[in-house]
Order: structure tokens, then C-alpha cells, then sequence
């Protein structure tokens, strides 16, 4: 949504949750990870009015921008931390991704294709790809050589997600999505 929508969109939220309480349905909202450019979004009223605030805890690199990993390990505890500033643990849910990108570079073109965990594990070992642990970012990292360039991954599978889910135990949240 628009930045000026941001006040309609917490006093939907806020009407909206009065009906979902009366008939006991869960109100739930997701939200990207709170940064500047999406303030509007009232993530602290959120806490106040939904019964839990959803933290997508992915596409730190997306489809259009720059190439790099779709929830690396910093980014998923820096979007937890800063929403646990605004909203109490209890109503905090983290969730994360199973999916990741290749990235295929040619030339001065660059594009991403999202692949689930499974077609991934297929494209890398149908393109002989070596995985390479990146502890910083809590992934593994595999590239091949293509003739007209190169294609990479950060490669999301159990390991890193093993990694996201210690974190929200670590922070004792409400659950994970």
C-alpha cells in the first residue's frame, strides 16, 4: 500500500478485529520486516488490535533486485529484534521461507527465478553445483558457469532453516509460519 493509506489501513485492522473477536476468529497479520520505508504500516498497533503479527522472514533479495540470499541469518534476527521492539513476544510469529532464487546473470542482464527447496536440490545436482557453507549468512552458496555467464544460489534447505527456527525458540515467539 501507498504510504498515505497507512492510517486506513490500521483503522481496518482495527475495525476489523472487533468482529473476528466476537465470532473467535484469529486475526493474524503479516507484515515485512520493519524497516524505514514501511512505518506506515502500524506494526505496533498491530500488536495492540491483531491476535498475531507475522514477520515474513524472507525476501531480503527479491525478483527485480539486487542478486543475494532470501532470508540470510542476520536479516531473519534483525527483523525479529526490531518487531519484538514494538510488539510482545507472544504475539509474534515468524515465518520463514521455503523457497530460494537462482540467479542468472548474462552479460549486463540479471534475473531471478524462485525454485522450492526440492527443485532447487534437483537444479543443483542436475548442474553438478558445489554447495559452500557461509556461516555469516547461515546458508550455503553454489554457483555454476554458464556460456553466456554465471547462475547462483543461497541455497535455503534444512540447515538454515535448523538455524531460524533456533532463533525463535531463542526468542521465545509465539510460533513460526
Amino acid at each position: 500500500i501507498k504510504p498515505e493509506a497507512g492510517v486506513h489501513y490500521i483503522q481496518f485492522l482495527r475495525e476489523l478485529s472487533i468482529p473476528c473477536r466476537e465470532k473467535g476468529i484469529i486475526l493474524s497479520v503479516d507484515n515485512y520486516v520493519p524497516t524505514s520505508y514501511n512505518r506506515f504500516y502500524h506494526v505496533e498497533e498491530q500488536g495492540v488490535v491483531a491476535d498475531y503479527v507475522i514477520i515474513m522472514g524472507y525476501d531480503e533479495h527479491y525478483a527485480g533486485g539486487e542478486p543475494g540470499s532470501v532470508a540470510s541469518f542476520g536479516f531473519v534476527e534483525k527483523g525479529i529484534s526490531d518487531t519484538l521492539a514494538m510488539v510482545p513476544k507472544e504475539k509474534v510469529i515468524n515465518a520463514v521461507p521455503f523457497y530460494t532464487r537462482i540467479w542468472t546473470e548474462t552479460g549486463t542482464s540479471l534475473k531471478s527465478e524462485a525454485y522450492g527447496i526440492s527443485a532447487a536440490k534437483r537444479w543443483v545436482k542436475k548442474n553438478n553445483v558445489e554447495l559452500y557453507w557461509q556461516s555469516e549468512l547461515g546458508q550455503y552458496y553454489g554457483e555454476k558457469k554458464e556460456p553466456s555467464g554465471f547462475s547462483y544460489l543461497w541455497m535455503e534447505e534444512e540447515n538454515s532453516l535448523k538455524l531460524k527456527m533456533d532463533l525463535i525458540k531463542a526468542y521465545d515467539l509465539a510460533g513460526v509460519a
